[in-house]
């Protein structure tokens, strides 16, 4: 498509007003626009000087919607984050890797690395609000990628939200403002290993 071409371009123009109507454009597009070199274009977008541009980019992917939250762009964000966290919180940056982070494709796929360092940002973040995450999506994400890097987000994620959680044979019941739900764990391992992380926790918090 010759206009996506063009707007996608246009994120590069010289000028800084130029680049963020570009990115808003894209975003006007919605899901139809949601194509790799758009998602590569908005991400490198959200890398941009100018506040203007970098806030256009990330209204952006999140009009996208679910195609945009990659794996790529969830990592984008978090390493932009993370080199900003010494000297605050963008909140537009903060606002889009939330959105993202509700992608269940898009977070089972992060790497190690890229997950603790999520953990690290949240942690010392301030601002950032989590709560559009639903409560049982990372423990999902943990069940079903194995991953033990994932526990100390988890545990964290659930703490700061308020969330009460409880084991029942290999089930773990979730309780926050919804109600309770059932999260099920078929890999007896893993639960051992949540159940030790929020005991630790736990353990942590009662020592001050």
């Amino acid at each position: 498509n010759e206009v996506i071409a063009a707007l996608i371009n246009a994120t590069r123009d010289a000028d800084s007003y130029v680049r963020g109507k570009a990115c808003e454009a894209l975003g006007n597009l919605g899901g139809k626009a949601a194509t790799n070199e758009v998602i590569t274009a908005l991400t490198d977008a959200t890398r941009d000087a100018n506040s203007y541009v970098l806030s256009e980019a990330c209204e952006a992917l999140g009009k996208l919607g679910e195609k945009a939250a990659t794996s790529e762009v969830i990592a984008g964000l978090v390493n932009e984050l993370s080199g900003r966290i010494d000297y605050g919180h963008d909140m537009s940056l903060g606002e889009c890797l939330v959105r993202a982070m509700c992608s269940f494709d898009g977070m089972k796929q992060l790497n190690s690395g890229i997950v603790k360092e999520l953990c690290r940002y949240i942690r010392k973040s301030t601002k950032i609000d989590l709560t559009a995450i639903p409560s049982e999506h990372m423990i999902k994400v943990f069940f079903d990628s194995g991953n033990a890097s994932w526990l100390g987000l988890i545990v964290y994620v659930a703490l700061s939200q308020g969330i009460a959680v409880t084991v029942k044979g290999s089930c773990i019941w979730i309780y926050d403002g919804r109600g309770p739900f059932e999260c099920n764990g078929d890999r007896p391992e893993l639960l051992a290993s949540l159940i030790e992380a929020f005991r630790n926790q736990k353990s942590e918090i009662e020592s001050g």
